[in-house]
């Protein structure tokens, strides 16, 4: 990163209206950047420590100002101005982590509507400032903060992506200016544009740049070379990219300690050994059950399966290293335990009297939108990556260590989609290699901010031309194995914060806190994604944007969506969630159409998609995948967009893999007792879904646990009028019955009406669709007065699985009962 001095933009905003929340911080500042922005207008709150460091208690204040004062416009996160020492114990990192980084995480999550309503009119704002010595701790003294600061641009940059129009400002200061200084430049930078990570070494204001950098290696002995006295901790080493970069070490033929969750592999079975086939695996554990007199879900043999597969890789990596030459221990340890990890760090100096280098490269994710992401899923993500990256600072002994390599992302350097608490988590470990390069004299601190891998079955041919055409080029397996042992032999002390791969990184930066909204591109700057094959209801091939986001434009009305005609509410036309899930599926198979979409996941009803007029609604599509593909699965993130008021009507996560997953034979019972009820007793009386969605053709049981029904599925030509040319990827006639029967089961067992607000989970199986009648199982979780958990599963008249919807949450009212009135 280079840094360079900038002039503060011209400023963008002239008011600022609405509740801002402030963090309370250990320098006083918060204090004057409330005086500051009461003086324009707005509203202020400051938020203590103590109220930042339980998230209940975080919550129920949230709750308290937004019903006293309104929504909120801005969050102003200054927790890590705040000149600490390093604790001693996890408990105290814990509880900073908690009060510097997730309460943020907290606040947009629970502020997210708002925040975004006040993007739409360029007036929402989140600003966090750290005190890192006003370079984000890469150079320079004056900094006392903790690297808990860094958080805030892992955040910021992921927040921009998924918000539009909400402006973002990282900020870092160091000690040389005073609380009034620092309060005075924190809203400047608020009411101006330009570059999210800025930074205030002596009040200087100062930005930072991707700047391409050489190994110094020509005609020079390699500084570091490993040998096989050498003893070399791997974290998260016995799988994955780590691990393919772990084989090239261990034909040095040195000590290799890797660790990982799972404990070490047993031999395998000789039931499954040297089977391949995923089809034939489940086949086995099926049957390996049921000779043990035990009936499993198809959710136990999945979660058997991916245990094998996982152990299965763990055992074949560890045979390769000691192949190649290595002394191989494997521990199985929870990096995020200091009671577990710890303890394994001081027995490897116990058993071996040294420790020579660390590979730190443990690391889950769980890719969620930061309105949809949950606390408990961030802790898991954020804490694997920042507790275990603490635990390594506090007991390694770096007078003998002489490398420390720690495996970041540029998806925390510049934020990526979905990866709000990845990001975060990245950012605090490159805060931490500054951290401890300038601390530890005798060892070599880098952190690889990797860019995604071009590895065989990683990603489709088709996901790397969408890299290459945003200007990002996957690295090649081989080329990723030479980088890493480049830098391992040639990298110099201070080298500390790399970027690995091939990508428009400053430009990206220079553009991630625009203030262009939606369709502000000119038509110019589009590239249109090839469509391999016809869909039903798309009217034109997606289009790919140059920050990576695919985008169609469609209009929905009568005309054009003529099945929209059944499916009023109070009269007026409405997308049904079954039919976005539809719309969501095409448009992304489309778009990937190396993969198969097999899965929808949390689609969320966030406003009805209503014709209110005869010239229809015209919507954006949005989707952008994650860049963490493997060889299984490809997830991507999609939305419908009013593009006026740049609000979502739905949003989903959508499952691409290689291809379909063979159909499971159903493991689920009939009911055992329950009513009969004819299906034109139940469109007459409660539903309110016209012809072409009417396709129920028994109800055989009913009782307070579920239905057992009967369906057969939708015809194209009925509901689009016309001969089209391609299948249903999900039929949104089909899957609209498992609403329709909850409608149903609400209004005989409960006397209420329920719409579906959420879709768990929509998993298809098998490659044909089918074209028989279905057998549907649907089954009730819970149920209070206000809303209805099921599960739907459509078996086909051969005992297999085609559908299976998962956690499926719909609304409950009794004034809903009305909707049926229309006949």
């Amino acid at each position: 990163m280079q840094a360079q001095v900038e002039a503060l933009p011209s400023q963008q905003l002239v008011s600022l209206t609405g509740l801002f929340l402030i963090t309370e911080d250990g320098l006083s500042v918060a204090s004057h950047v409330a005086a500051a922005l009461q003086q324009k207008g707005a509203t202020t709150a400051i938020l203590n420590s103590s109220t930042l460091a339980e998230p209940e208690k975080l919550e129920q204040a949230i709750a308290q100002l937004r019903q006293l004062h309104g929504s909120v416009t801005g969050i102003i996160h200054l927790a890590p101005l705040a000149a600490l020492e390093l604790p001693e114990t996890l408990a105290g990192w814990r509880q900073i982590t908690q009060i510097h980084c997730k309460s943020l995480f907290q606040l947009l999550h629970l502020c997210a509507a708002d925040l975004q309503q006040a993007g739409q009119q360029q007036m929402g704002c989140v600003v966090a400032a750290s005190l890192l010595g006003g370079y984000f701790g890469r150079q320079g003294q004056g900094g006392s903060g903790l690297p808990t600061g860094g958080s805030n641009t892992g955040f910021l940059k992921t927040l921009v992506t998924e918000w539009p129009g909400v402006r973002a400002k990282a900020i870092d200061f160091d000690n040389s200016l005073s609380p009034v200084s620092i309060a005075e430049q924190i809203v400047k930078e608020l009411l101006s544009s330009g570059r999210l990570e800025v930074g205030y070494p002596q009040g200087q204001r100062t930005i930072f740049q991707t700047v391409t950098a050489k190994l110094a290696r020509e005609n020079q002995p390699a500084p570091l070379t490993p040998t096989r006295d050498w003893v070399v901790l791997v974290t998260g080493g016995a799988r994955g990219i780590t691990a393919e970069i772990v084989n090239d070490l261990a034909q040095s033929g040195l000590k290799l300690v890797i660790t990982g969750r799972a404990a070490e592999p047993v031999a395998e079975t000789t039931d499954t050994a040297g089977i391949e086939d995923i089809t034939v695996l489940r086949r086995v554990l099926l049957q390996r059950a049921r000779t043990q007199g035990l009936t499993p879900t198809p959710m136990q043999i999945e979660r058997q399966l991916q245990d094998l597969l996982r152990d299965r890789a763990i055992a074949n990596n560890l045979q390769q290293f000691r192949q190649a030459g290595a002394q191989v221990e494997y521990i199985a340890v929870d990096v995020r335990n200091g009671e577990e990890f710890g303890p394994a760090i001081n027995s490897i100096y116990t058993r071996y009297g040294r420790l020579d280098a660390v590979i730190h490269g443990a690391g889950i994710i769980e890719d969620k939108l930061i309105a949809d992401k949950n606390f408990a899923s961030l802790e898991r993500v954020f804490d694997t990556k920042a507790d275990s990256t603490f635990l390594l600072c506090r007991y390694l002994k770096p007078e003998s260590l002489k490398l420390l390599v720690l495996f970041s992302s540029v998806a925390g350097r510049y934020g990526n989609r979905g990866q709000s608490d990845y990001a975060a988590a990245n950012e605090v470990m490159n805060r931490f290699a500054w951290h401890m390069a300038r601390s530890w004299s005798n060892t070599r601190v880098v952190a690889i901010n990797w860019g995604p891998w071009d590895t065989t079955g990683m990603a489709s041919e088709e996901v790397k031309r969408q890299f290459r055409e945003r200007g990002i080029v996957p690295i090649p397996l081989s080329a990723g194995r030479h980088f890493f042992l480049e830098e391992l032999h040639y990298g110099r002390k201070g080298e500390t914060e790399i970027v690995a791969g091939e990508g428009p990184w400053e430009a990206y930066e220079a553009n991630l806190n625009s203030l262009k909204g939606i369709g502000e591109q000119g038509a110019e700057s589009k590239k249109q994604i090839r469509a391999n094959a016809p869909y039903l209801l798309l009217p034109s091939a997606p289009q790919l944007q140059p920050n990576g986001t695919v985008t169609l434009e469609h209009t929905f009305s009568l005309a054009t969506d003529p099945y929209l005609q059944d499916h009023r509410l109070d009269g007026k036309p409405v997308l049904p969630a079954a039919g976005a899930l539809e719309w969501f599926g095409e448009f992304v198979q489309s778009a990937w159409p190396e993969w198969q979409v097999s899965e929808v996941c949390q689609l969320r009803v966030l406003r009805g998609l209503v014709l209110d007029t005869e010239a229809g609604k015209k919507v954006l599509f949005k989707a952008r995948a994650s860049s963490h593909a493997d060889s299984e699965s490809l997830q991507v993130a999609a939305e419908i967009v009013d593009p006026e008021r740049n609000i979502p009507f739905y949003r989903a996560s959508v499952i691409l893999r290689p291809q379909w997953s063979e159909p499971p034979t159903s493991e689920i019972l009939p009911l055992s007792s329950g009513e009969k009820l004819q299906p034109a007793v139940a469109y007459d009386t409660y539903l309110f879904h016209g012809q072409r969605f009417q396709l129920i053709t028994a109800i055989d049981r009913l009782n307070d646990g579920g239905i057992d029904a009967q369906v057969m599925p939708s015809r194209p030509t009925a509901w689009l009028n016309s001969q089209p040319m391609a299948n249903w990827l999900f039929d949104p006639g089909l899957i609209d019955v498992a609403p329709q029967l909850a409608i149903i089961w609400a209004r005989v067992q409960r006397g209420t009406t329920a719409l579906p607000a959420r879709f768990g989970s929509v998993k298809r199986y098998g490659q044909s669709m089918p074209n028989g009648q279905l057998r549907i199982a649907f089954r009730v979780n819970r149920f209070d007065d206000h809303s209805l958990n099921y599960d739907a599963v459509f078996i086909d008249e051969n005992g297999y699985v085609r559908f299976h919807l998962k956690d499926i949450e719909s609304t409950c009212n009794t004034a809903l009962n009305r909707l049926a009135s229309h006949l």
